[in-house]
């Protein structure tokens, strides 16, 4: 059956056989070059027992390559786990330039301060104070975020009159269209050595979803009768401060996006 095929079928046949069948495959070259397709077929008709035969003898000869070939992978497999070692090497590296940066990651609690100043359409001009206890988180960056570490700073109660919040950027759904939402929020750096600053580039506003966010009083009636209400951070807002292991201490100030009211945010 293999003779009466097309000549490509068969020399592709012969080409899966033994060194007899290499060098029909060879011929088969030669024939697309114009030989007569019955030299073709003759070949292959005497290569076919042959095939026979030369697959079972270079076969030992085959497997004593190969097992060369496993002799020498074993010292190549030794080179990658060489290899291997130092690049736990280089990610511990990579783990000393992370606390050389200066930033480490984890959660910090203690006291914030907020400060407030605003004067409302014929109001006569406020200021309020307010201390409450906050906790800061700093992790890997998340989503698309730009920056080398996100940062997550708020007001344990945003309930409360002064509460604050301060995301560094968001990843997550819309719970409308099922549709992913990334926006990074902040701009962060540091300096080596456990200073850290930043600017608020995006409020998030336009896509209805503003996580910096300031909880402070506004008049229900005219210049009276006052209730706290949240005030999105502008873009004029800036973070500071220093972080270790052991402690924190950060400074946010700026104003509302209304322009209304001033802040500022003292911890540690």
């Amino acid at each position: 059956m293999r003779i009466r095929r097309p000549r490509r079928t068969v020399l592709a046949a012969v080409c899966l056989g033994g060194l007899a069948a290499l060098t029909a495959c060879g011929g088969g070259g030669g024939d697309a070059s114009g030989e007569p397709s019955g030299s073709g077929y003759t070949t292959t008709a005497e290569a076919s027992p042959t095939e026979t035969t030369a697959s079972v003898t270079p076969s030992p000869t085959e497997t004593s390559a190969p097992e060369e070939e496993i002799t020498e992978e074993p010292s190549e497999d030794t080179f990658p786990e060489e290899d291997d070692g130092s690049d736990d090497t280089s990610s511990g590296g990579s783990g000393d330039e992370d606390t050389a940066s200066g930033v480490p990651h984890g959660q910090w609690s203690g006291t914030a301060t907020v400060s407030v100043d605003f004067a409302d359409p014929g109001c006569a001009a406020e200021s309020r104070s307010y201390e409450l206890p906050a906790t800061l988180l700093i992790g890997d960056p998340v989503g698309g975020e730009q920056n080398g570490f996100n940062l997550s700073w708020a007001s344990d109660s945003q309930m409360a009159e002064g509460a604050f919040g301060v995301s560094s950027a968001l990843d997550g759904t819309d719970t409308l269209d099922g549709e992913p939402v990334a926006i990074t929020y902040w701009s962060l750096s540091d300096d080596g050595s456990g200073d850290i600053s930043g600017s608020l580039t995006d409020p998030g506003a336009a896509e209805g979803a503003a996580l910096n966010l300031l909880f402070v009083p506004k008049p229900i009636l005219p210049c009276s009768q006052y209730m706290a209400f949240a005030y999105g951070m502008s873009t004029d807002t800036t973070l500071e401060g220093t972080v270790t292991e052991d402690s924190a201490s950060l400074t946010l100030s700026g104003t509302t996006i209304d322009g209304t009211r001033s802040f500022r945010v003292e911890w540690g």
